[in-house]
C-alpha cells in the first residue's frame, strides 16, 4: 500500500511539473509574438515605414509628430514642423531623404539627417498620399483637392493628374516607373502613363477605393476600399482574388518584398496576413480597440509592424512559414 501511494505522488508530481514547463514555455512563447515596442507618439499613429536601407522606421501621426526611429527605437529626430497631421510618410530609395505629409496642405522634404531641404504646398485641402519613384528621381503626391501630382525630387511641379471626384488616397509608381496608379474615394482607381495619359478607370467597390499599390515584379495591382475587401487584379483589370474577412473599412494594404504575401490594416483594429492565393495566414491586434491602424511589413520578412491602441509601433514575429 506504501509503495502505490509513493508512486501516486510520484505520479502527481510529474504532472505538475510537466503543467509547470508547459505553461512557462506558453508564456515566453506569448511574449516572444511582439519582439519589441516603439514609443513617442501621444496619438493615432497614421503611416509607418522602413527605409530601404532598413536601418530606419519612419513614422508620423494625428498628434502633427514625425518621428525618425533607428532599429533599437531609439528617435534620432522628430519634427512637429506640420501644423496638423502627419498623413503618411516615406523614404527614398537610396533612404538619403525622407519625406512626410501632412494635412496643413504640405510635405516636406527632409536629409536623413534631419536638415529641412524643402516645404512643397502640394494640395489645396490636404495631403493624403505620398511616394518617391523606384528610380529616384520624381515624387508623386494626392489629396483632399482630388487631383495628384507629379514632383522632381527637388519639389518642383512638372504634371498634374486630373479626373477622379474625390480624394486621392493612395498614388503609387510601376517598377518601371512608366506609370502611375491612384486610388480615389469616388469607388474607383485609374492607371496613368507618367506624361499624364489616362489609360484605364476601374469601377468595382462599392465605397472609396483606399489603397492601389503595384507588386513588386509590376504585373498586378492590389485594391484596398470603404467597403471592407482587398481585391488583387491583372493590368487588364481583370479580378485574380477577393480578400474577405475584415469588418470596416480597410484603409491599408501591401505587397510582402517578395510579393507573395499581402498585409491589410482595417478599422476593425486588425491586421491580416494573407497568402496571394486569398489564404488568410494571421490576424494580429485586437478587434475594436482603436479607429485606425497602420501596419507594414518589414524588409528582412521577420516582422509585421503595427500601431497600437497606446500609440505604440509593435513588432509582431512573422509566422513560421512551415505553419503556411
Amino acid at each position: 500500500m506504501q509503495g502505490n501511494i509513493k508512486t501516486t505522488k510520484m505520479k502527481k508530481i510529474t504532472f505538475i511539473f510537466i503543467i509547470a514547463i508547459f505553461t512557462n514555455c506558453t508564456v515566453k512563447n506569448e511574449t516572444k509574438v511582439i519582439a519589441k515596442s516603439f514609443e513617442g507618439h501621444s496619438e493615432t499613429i497614421l503611416g509607418i515605414v522602413e527605409s530601404p536601407n532598413e536601418k530606419y522606421i519612419l513614422s508620423g501621426g494625428e498628434d502633427e509628430k514625425a518621428i525618425l526611429w533607428n532599429k533599437k527605437g531609439e528617435i534620432i529626430f522628430e519634427s512637429d514642423i506640420h501644423e496638423r497631421s502627419v498623413n503618411d510618410v516615406t523614404f527614398s530609395p537610396d533612404s538619403k531623404r525622407f519625406i512626410t505629409a501632412g494635412s496643413d496642405e504640405t510635405f516636406i522634404i527632409w536629409d536623413i539627417d534631419g536638415t529641412k531641404i524643402k516645404t512643397v504646398f502640394a494640395d489645396k485641402i490636404y495631403v493624403k498620399t505620398v511616394v518617391y519613384s523606384n528610380d529616384g528621381k520624381y515624387i508623386l503626391s494626392g489629396g483632399g483637392d482630388n487631383i495628384a501630382k507629379l514632383w522632381t525630387s527637388e519639389g518642383e511641379l512638372i504634371r498634374e493628374f486630373l479626373g477622379h471626384s474625390c480624394t486621392i488616397y493612395q498614388a503609387s509608381f510601376s517598377l518601371n516607373d512608366k506609370f502611375i496608379v491612384l486610388a480615389s474615394c469616388d469607388k474607383t482607381f485609374s492607371i496613368w502613363n507618367v506624361n499624364g495619359e489616362r489609360k484605364n478607370v476601374i469601377n468595382h467597390h462599392s465605397s472609396g477605393v483606399t489603397v492601389a499599390s503595384f507588386s513588386p515584379n509590376g504585373k498586378n495591382i492590389v485594391t484596398a476600399s470603404f467597403d471592407k475587401t482587398v481585391v488583387l487584379w491583372n493590368l487588364n483589370g481583370d479580378i485574380i482574388t477577393k480578400f474577405t474577412g475584415h469588418t470596416d473599412d480597410v484603409n491599408q494594404a501591401e505587397f510582402s518584398t517578395d510579393g507573395q504575401y499581402i498585409l491589410t490594416a482595417s478599422e476593425d483594429a486588425t491586421a491580416k496576413l494573407w497568402k496571394i492565393d486569398g489564404t488568410l495566414i494571421k490576424t494580429f491586434g485586437e478587434i475594436n480597440s482603436v479607429e485606425y491602424l497602420s501596419a507594414t511589413l518589414s524588409k528582412n520578412g521577420k516582422f509585421v509592424i503595427i500601431s497600437s491602441k497606446n500609440n505604440k509601433i509593435n513588432f509582431w514575429n512573422m509566422p513560421n512559414k512551415k505553419n503556411y
